[in-house]
């Protein structure tokens, strides 16, 4: 097994699994060799298996299990017109649905779905809910699919809003490539450009509606969920300025760039004032702590002050340009950070930044920031403020001769 696969086969306590993957990183086969898995440990009880559509279970499902029967030698017996499996050393039978029709049958102890991202919401719940036979060993609905973007349900109960006791894994199609054919890789680099490889080659959620704005972004360059703050080191403070939502994210700065730890997050009539009495309340207090906010903020309210002098007038020191950097340019210098892990940060800790950075998009027109959305952007556009001061975009110059080797 590869290490995603082990991950997949023996996580026997997470509710909800998922194993995020991409074409050819062999979710199908982890998904069957886990129904199998099950049939041991809930033998006593019956289990099922549902794929997209017949079309699907019959050209991937069925195939796989076939496979694995045939190179383990696996005694097993299949009923075509119920779509059922039965084992000579369990009580319990192995149930395939698709998703075409409602999922009926009897109660299980287990569910596997395939392909899920393919699979309604509503079909996804009719399966959560077969899941309800007493004293089983381990009840578990897991499933494995391809990233279909940001709107997909999927992503919203994995993701977004995690299900209570619910865990994805990531897989990515070069985990596997000992077992593909090198044409096979070749079509897909040929066929999708970089946004759609990242979902269909390395199982990552991206925004795949087009216009991203952090294009670079990836789990694997810039999600560390092991980073947390170091107590002997300043924090680095990354601030918008709003007048409903208001969002602080702290970091470190390292030779080998930002380390994001936390973020603070005001719901509702935010002001500068209440970000600063939750920085402080939190330990971040201006002896330790550096602000770096929207360049904007120099600018004085109707109360007679800006947020700039607020800031300072709070003890902090504040740093930041006279005005903020061209949208192209900020774009250009985050994509670059992002795409060398110049910048990570923990996802579990702030969660504003993570779904900025998947899912604000770029206004077409003005090439800066679609802000139909308003709960987007206040987190990243601090981030965007913070990298213009500690490592500010250099554009290239152009040379009036050039020599070619």
């Amino acid at each position: 097994m590869h290490p995603h696969q082990r991950d997949f086969h023996n996580d026997l306590h997470s509710r909800f699994l998922h194993i995020s993957g991409g074409y050819g990183s062999g979710k199908t086969y982890s998904l069957c060799m886990k129904a199998l898995k099950f049939r041991w440990i809930n033998r006593q009880h019956n289990g099922g298996l549902t794929a997209p559509s017949y079309p699907d279970l019959k050209k991937d499902v069925l195939p796989t299990f076939e496979d694995i029967f045939e190179r383990n030698n696996i005694p097993h017996s299949y009923h075509k017109t119920d779509k059922v499996f039965s084992f000579p050393w369990c009580k319990g039978k192995l149930y395939l649905f698709t998703a075409e029709n409602k999922i009926r049958g009897p109660n299980l102890s287990d569910m596997g779905i395939n392909e899920a991202t393919l699979i309604s919401r509503e079909r996804y719940m009719e399966c959560v809910g077969r899941v309800r036979v007493k004293g089983a060993a381990c009840s578990q609905v897991y499933s494995s699919g391809t990233p279909e973007g940001l709107h997909n349900y999927m992503h919203e109960l994995f993701v977004q809003k995690k299900m209570n006791n619910s865990r994805v894994i990531y897989a990515k199609t070069m985990d596997n490539i000992a077992n593909l054919d090198q044409e096979y890789i070749a079509a897909l680099k040929a066929a999708y450009d970089p946004v759609m490889l990242q979902a269909y080659m390395d199982g990552e959620w991206v925004n795949m509606n087009g216009n991203q704005f952090y294009y670079s972004y990836s789990t694997a360059a810039n999600e560390d969920t092991s980073l947390k703050r170091d107590f002997k080191k300043v924090i680095l403070a990354a601030m918008d300025f709003n007048v409903t939502h208001m969002t602080c994210t702290l970091w470190h700065l390292y030779p080998e760039g930002l380390r994001g730890f936390d973020e603070i997050y005001l719901p509702r009539n935010a002001d500068t004032s209440k970000m600063i009495e939750a920085l402080k309340s939190r330990g971040y207090t201006p002896d330790i702590t550096s602000i770096y906010p929207d360049p904007a903020g120099k600018a004085q309210r109707t109360s007679g002050k800006s947020d700039h002098q607020i800031l300072r007038e709070a003890g902090y020191n504040v740093e930041a340009r006279l005005s903020a950097p061209r949208f192209r340019e900020r774009q250009l210098n985050m994509n670059s950070k992002l795409a060398t892990g110049w910048i990570k940060y923990n996802p579990d800790t702030m969660p504003k930044l993570k779904k900025d950075f998947l899912a604000v998009e770029q206004d077409p027109v003005t090439l800066g920031k679609d802000k139909d959305n308003e709960e987007l952007t206040h987190a990243s556009d601090g981030v965007d403020y913070l990298v213009d001061v500690v490592s500010p975009f250099v554009k290239p110059s152009r040379s009036e001769s050039v020599r070619i080797r």
